[in-house]
């Protein structure tokens, strides 16, 4: 079963609370946000702390996000509704209504970590980035910065540093380490947020312009990291008349994997 750890500041901003058997409420801060529109990530991980709370199984192994609108910060209602309960699964979806409109669509699937078994196959090797010394914390100066990126402590390696705009342009592949403020513990929620949180590794091939909404996410959980910063690598393979896929994986320091995600979005540039 999931524990209340982290950093504080998110626990706070995910907690939710019920009015009914399958109706919670939450809100939603500016904390979280990027030119006024609520993080995908963070919307996601509000829906899976009430569905932890709802369903029988208490871990979040798959959640989905249709974003229909944008969410913005201010009072939500989650709608939750269980599509199914199994021995180690529990299957739900979610509907994320504010001011009376539907903003976003999940469905999600349940079970418990703890009580999971079976084989283990890698067919690679965990990720390796050089050690976080040599790698380069983002800068924060900017304006332009999201308020959420606020909130994580990033070190990018050095092929990553997608903000230098005088400098060769890379892949559009993103490496960075990952860690909450004072190093508090990440858990499973924090892994969905940060599944959404990485730059759009396109930057790092086109330069940092353009906006990237998301139009759906999947996030896949593996179990609960070990102690310390996790190593997550984000990357785009293709951009197909304006819409890119990006693939993002998280290990943890001990090389497990720990969440892997998928989403597409729509690249506009600006004209």
């Amino acid at each position: 079963m999931t524990e209340e750890i982290g950093y504080p500041k998110f626990l706070k901003d995910t907690s939710v609370n019920k009015l009914k058997d399958n109706i919670y409420c939450g809100n939603l801060t500016d904390s979280w946000s990027i030119g006024g529109a609520v993080n995908g990530g963070y919307s996601m991980s509000i829906a899976a702390r009430a569905l932890s709370d709802f369903l029988v199984h208490k871990d979040p192994l798959s959640i989905t996000g249709h974003y229909l609108s944008v969410a913005e910060p201010g009072p939500v209602e989650l709608h939750l509704e269980k599509l199914s309960e199994g021995k180690s699964i529990s299957n739900a979806s979610v509907k994320f209504i504010q001011n009376g409109e539907e903003r976003i669509r999940f469905t999600a699937s349940f079970t418990d970590f703890e009580k999971s078994k079976g084989d283990t196959l890698y067919e690679r090797e965990a990720l390796k980035f050089p050690p976080l010394e040599e790698c380069i914390k983002l800068p924060s100066e900017a304006s332009l910065t999201p308020t959420f990126e606020k909130q994580i402590e990033r070190f990018f390696s050095p092929q990553s540093n997608w903000w230098d705009e005088d400098r060769p342009r890379e892949k559009a592949q993103l490496d960075a380490y990952y860690s909450w403020p004072e190093s508090d513990p990440i858990d499973l929620f924090s892994l969905i947020f940060f599944s959404d949180s990485m730059t759009p590794p396109v930057y790092n091939r086109l330069g940092s312009r353009g906006w990237v909404p998301s139009i759906e996410l999947t996030v896949h959980l593996r179990g609960m990291p070990a102690p310390g910063p996790v190593l997550m690598r984000g990357k785009t393979d293709f951009v197909v008349d304006g819409f890119l896929g990006e693939d993002d994986e998280i290990w943890d320091s001990k090389g497990n994997l720990v969440a892997e995600s998928r989403q597409i979005a729509k690249l506009r540039m600006p004209k």
